[in-house]
Order: structure tokens, then C-alpha cells, then sequence
């Protein structure tokens, strides 16, 4: 039969050493807290640091993270943590399409001048979205579109033009028609 009056010296000191070694634990816990809180942005730029040379790592720490959240919340927490992602890739798709078009010449047709951002989108000047779309450098959506131009250094050979250009170009042969009239 064991009780607890027959551990040894050295199992008693463990168990203490645990508990010091927890309160220690929770001391340095509350003192880099209170170090994050009044450093905050040497903090902030030192991680942001840290996932730029560690991107891959950072992503799958941050896949695991999102999982682990969606497999064990319960449905509301499950549903405010997708409308935050939804949130957070249209500001993300939303700054990568100014991004192309402010690189472009900004939210103006280049043909006829309108202005209505709804309206613009980006030109192949060459007539050869199609091929490039059949290549596969791109997906076929507009952000995906956009994201390769960007990782591309925004190259030549793209225009900002309206629909009604991009349509008029089209099927006038690669002409919009308000260039034929002048």
C-alpha cells in the first residue's frame, strides 16, 4: 500500500519545485504582458518581422490555429471567425485592385474617361487575355488576375479601360469604337 507520508526527499522537493517553477511561470507570463503592452509596436513590427523570414511556418501555424478554433467553438464563435475571414479578404482583394489600378493610371478609362469605379476593369492592350488565361499564368477571376499582376511588378501590355470599351474593343476587332471615330 503507498500513501503520500512514504515518498521520498526527492519526490517531496518535485513537488514543490512544480509549484514554484508554475508561479515563476505565471510572474513571467504577466511581466511580458505588461512588456507587450507598453511596446507595442516594437512588438508588432518584430512579429511581423519574425512572418516575413518564417512565412511558411507562420501559415501553417496559422492554418493549425484557425482549425483547431473551427473544430472546437461552438457555431456562433465558428460563424464570427468565417465572417472575419470574409471581412478580411475583401480588404485584401479590395487593396490589391487599387493597388493594380492606381499602377495603371488610376480609376479612369483610358479610352472615353469614365470614371465610375464599378465600371473599370483591366485591359489585355494586346487582345491576349484569352491566351494568357488558356496558359493558366493566372486564375480566371478578377482578383486572381490582379494578384498576378502584382506579383509581377504591374508589367506592360495592360490598360484600365469601361466595360463599354472593354465590349466595343471586342467586338470591333480589337478597336474601341470610340477610337474609330476619331
Amino acid at each position: 500500500m503507498y500513501n503520500d507520508n512514504m515518498k521520498t526527499p526527492s519526490q517531496v522537493v518535485d513537488v514543490d519545485n512544480h509549484s514554484i517553477d508554475e508561479q515563476r511561470r505565471a510572474k513571467n507570463r504577466e511581466a511580458a504582458a505588461r512588456y507587450r503592452e507598453r511596446n507595442r509596436s516594437k512588438v508588432n513590427q518584430r512579429m511581423r518581422d519574425w512572418r516575413e523570414a518564417n512565412r511558411d511556418k507562420a501559415r501553417q501555424m496559422s492554418r493549425e490555429w484557425r482549425n483547431r478554433k473551427i473544430a472546437n467553438g461552438t457555431p456562433e464563435e465558428v460563424a464570427a471567425i468565417r465572417a472575419a475571414e470574409a471581412e478580411k479578404t475583401k480588404r485584401n482583394q479590395d487593396r490589391c485592385r487599387s493597388e493594380v489600378f492606381a499602377a495603371y493610371g488610376g480609376y479612369k478609362c483610358n479610352c472615353c474617361g469614365e470614371e465610375e469605379k464599378l465600371f473599370l476593369s483591366i485591359d489585355h492592350v494586346n487582345n491576349d487575355g484569352a491566351a494568357m488565361r488558356k496558359a493558366k499564368l493566372y486564375s480566371g477571376n478578377g482578383t486572381g488576375f490582379y494578384l498576378w499582376l502584382r506579383k509581377n511588378k504591374f508589367p506592360s501590355g495592360f490598360q484600365v479601360l469601361c466595360m463599354n470599351c472593354q465590349i466595343g474593343k471586342h467586338k470591333n476587332g480589337g478597336v474601341c469604337p470610340h477610337q474609330q471615330k476619331v
